[in-house]
């Protein structure tokens, strides 16, 4: 049962969002086990198919378990 704050409370746009945990590229690298510098070159423009991912500025980084990332991965794995 939800606390009478919680029932009163206007629901958001972000309520229906689903949120995944962001790493960089150092934590992906690392769950992947190969190197950080091939993540990196592998977010670039100039690769055949860049790993999905938010840029900031320099820093990149990666929503893990994301629809996105995952439906990369698969494509790389036949």
């Amino acid at each position: 049962m939800l606390p009478d704050n919680e029932k009163s409370r206007p629901k958001l746009a972000t309520d229906k969002l689903s949120f995944f945990e962001v790493i960089d590229a150092a934590e992906l690298a690392s769950r992947w086990s190969i190197p950080k510098t091939w993540i990196l070159e592998q977010t670039r423009s100039r690769a055949s198919e860049p790993i999905p991912c938010v840029r900031l500025g320099r820093y990149v980084r990666f929503e893990w378990d994301s629809p996105a990332l995952l439906k990369w991965w698969q494509s790389k794995r036949r």
